[in-house]
């Protein structure tokens, strides 16, 4: 389906999934004559259309205008991955979102168009199964604004992660079930960067307070949220003796203690002039794409210094979807005008499911959401193409 805008109106929203791309340069060329945005939106029904993303992107109505493009849901368990991989664009494209895991074959090709793509901003690794991207010394990716990680391997050297990786310019990092995380942290606070939000998940264990210490070393981190598993590690000594909880009141109220001790070591460990703005801790098992408030969990937010201490809310619940659209707004300056996260929800109700359906549609909803707050930045003339 295509939807066509001119400024923030709907002009149509008529053309089929088989149309053929000569029709959609025509709509482009006599409707949008100030194009400045596509959306190329691939959902779980994508059928062997590939070519028509090259034919579109090259049409004359569109090379002579040079449109910012975003690309989500990309998919990589295709037998023509490859020809979608092809299908992205080396100029102009600046999101894409990509729905693994993929072969090698389909992840060494993927990189090497990333690696052509110099003005991309925003790219999201989905459902990459603990796998991740092998380097040859002289690659190295383009500097990115926002970087999500879901189930990726981080095991980069420091060295690879140095001359591959592009952090500069990085503001917005998410992990969700990335391994070996606390490697990729020590990265981050070393080389040159912008990091100013921070969403990740991680298990119990040994890596908890370094992680937390070397995230203090980030000058520009001013918002952290942390998901912890409800299992509360009372007979853990050690932490909760390096979080200063008596052994003897562990047993009492235990979530919100580690949640004070989590955010006093944050507060006291920081590195630079910046202020903590936001620390969320959570605890439980959902998925970090799920709405947190429909799961059992504990939910904290460091509300700021009083007297004699420290104010911690204790949120009942936790409003995923909300936080979600606020880290994706982030990207997109001048955005105050963007439609709400539940208009992009009842646009997404009239379409198919995008690939990654179930847990992954909290996903979807932030990269829409995000898409949507730079196209209304300011008065745009777009047109969205689902595949």
């Amino acid at each position: 389906m295509t939807s066509v805008h001119h400024g923030n109106n709907l002009i149509g929203d008529s053309i089929e999934h088989d149309v053929h791309p000569d029709r959609v340069a025509v709509m482009i060329r006599d409707n949008l004559p100030e194009l400045q945005s596509i959306l190329f939106s691939f959902t779980s029904r994508v059928t062997g259309r590939s070519w028509m993303l090259t034919t579109v992107l090259q049409s004359p109505a569109l090379t002579s205008r040079r449109p910012r493009v975003q690309m989500l849901g990309l998919p990589l368990m295709r037998a023509d991955s490859c020809d979608y991989i092809s299908s992205i664009p080396r100029r102009h494209l600046t999101w894409l979102s990509v729905t693994g895991p993929g072969s090698f074959v389909t992840l060494n090709m993927l990189k090497q168009r990333l690696m052509q793509t110099r003005g991309l901003e925003t790219l999201h690794l989905r459902n990459f199964a603990e796998r991740s991207f092998e380097f040859v010394s002289n690659e190295r990716l383009p500097p990115l604004l926002e970087l999500v990680l879901e189930s990726y391997d981080w095991r980069h050297s420091l060295e690879e992660s140095t001359n591959n990786w592009d952090f500069s310019q990085l503001k917005v990092l998410m992990l969700f079930s990335v391994k070996h995380l606390t490697s990729l942290f020590r990265v981050i606070s070393q080389v040159p960067h912008r990091l100013e939000t921070l969403v990740f998940d991680m298990e119990w264990g040994p890596e908890v307070i370094p992680s937390l210490q070397t995230l203090c070393e980030c000058p520009s981190l001013h918002t952290v949220v942390v998901r912890l598993p409800p299992k509360l590690p009372t007979t853990d000594t050690d932490l909760l003796q390096q979080l200063q909880i008596p052994l003897k009141e562990a047993h009492d109220n235990l979530a919100y203690k580690l949640a004070a001790g989590i955010i006093h070591l944050l507060l006291r460990t920081r590195f630079g002039n910046t202020k903590w703005q936001d620390i969320y801790v959570l605890f439980g098992e959902w998925k970090m794409w799920d709405n947190a408030g429909l799961h059992p969990g504990y939910y904290f937010k460091y509300i700021g210094p009083v007297s004699e201490g420290m104010h911690i809310e204790n949120l009942n619940k936790f409003d995923m979807q909300a936080l979600l659209a606020t880290v994706a707004r982030m990207t997109g300056a001048g955005a105050e005008g963007a439609t709400t996260l539940d208009d992009a929800k009842k646009k997404k109700a009239r379409r198919p499911q995008p690939v990654g359906q179930g847990g992954d549609r909290m996903g979807f909803y932030h990269e829409v959401y995000g898409l949507r707050s730079l196209l209304a930045s300011k008065p745009l003339d777009r047109i969205s193409l689902s595949f």
